[in-house]
């Protein structure tokens, strides 16, 4: 029973990276038409293209490795392969990860209503900006990546082995910072992605109810521009949280024997939030759902 949950859980992983790879290249694809035809691109839709084309790689590449295991199932896979799989994917998963973060962060300066000098200082130079954030993005995954490799690959050097009442100390503590180091990097972006996405929910919540309390009972565009964020930032927080839970269970059982049936369903809950957060993003943005809706129908 547990083994069929288990491969359940493998059918339903692989549909959803599927359901990602296809909403993600149609966002990246989207946003590279819009960046030929005009040559420029706003700030969200530079965040949003930079999310889409991580996600895409990332996926393929989780695919790219699943089809390497089972065509070599037999056959012991070479330790150069993995460890390039692994580095890649935690390059992407973490650059595509703070990119989420950039966007969280630019619709809640851009929306909200704070009055704080330091909001109004981000407000006016965000945009501006937005170019060196991006490559903060990227740099910042790829140190991480950089340490992630240099703690767990590299081998520690003798004479910085000590020694305690006979007993040599144990090598944990190398680990101990490999965990320290990442989870920092886990609960910085945890932070930032829960406090700014709360913050405008609530933000745009005061906002709508102030809207439908006018008298005049007008509904601008700009009114469902706002809902369509406040329903983004919402279906991120629902996604997001039990993803990063399921991802922190999946550091610690390295180390632990957990069950078939929690496999799977850490394995269900962290493939849903890239594809379905994707999918979230297409419904809510005016551009990506208009242009879905004519591939759907096979309009031109």
């Amino acid at each position: 029973m547990l083994q069929m949950a288990f491969y359940s859980a493998i059918i339903v992983s692989f549909i959803s990276h599927l359901v990602g790879l296809l909403v993600n290249l149609f966002i990246a694809v989207v946003h590279c038409k819009t960046w030929v035809k005009s040559h420029q691109l706003s700030s969200s839709d530079r965040i949003l293209f930079s999310v889409g084309i991580t996600r895409f790689l990332m996926l393929s590449l989780s695919l790219l490795e699943a089809t390497h295991l089972i065509i070599s199932l037999n056959d012991e896979e070479p330790a150069y392969l993995s460890t390039f799989f692994l580095l890649s994917w935690i390059f992407l998963d973490s650059s595509s990860l703070w990119f989420v973060t950039l966007l969280n962060v630019f619709y809640c300066v851009k929306i909200t209503n704070l009055q704080q000098s330091a909001c109004l200082l981000l407000r006016r130079n965000l945009s501006a900006k937005m170019p060196w954030l991006l490559l903060a993005c990227v740099l910042t995954a790829a140190f991480t990546t950089f340490l992630y490799a240099v703690l767990r690959y590299t081998p520690p050097f003798p004479e910085f082995v000590t020694w305690r009442n006979g007993t040599g100390l144990n090598m944990g503590e190398g680990l101990s910072s490999l965990v320290v180091s990442l989870f920092s990097t886990l609960f910085i972006q945890f932070i930032m992605n829960v406090a700014s996405a709360s913050l405008l929910i609530h933000s745009l919540r005061r906002h709508v109810q102030k809207m439908q309390g006018n008298a005049s009972g007008l509904w601008r565009p700009q009114t469902d521009a706002h809902m369509g964020a406040m329903k983004l930032m919402a279906c991120f927080l629902i996604l997001y949280i039990p993803c990063s839970a399921a991802v922190l269970f999946c550091y610690f059982s390295s180390s632990v024997r957990v069950g078939l049936g929690t496999k799977a369903m850490c394995m269900i809950i962290s493939t849903f939030y890239p594809s379905g957060h994707s999918v979230v993003i297409v419904l809510t943005h005016p551009k990506l759902k208009s242009q879905a809706k004519q591939i759907i129908c096979f309009n031109k």
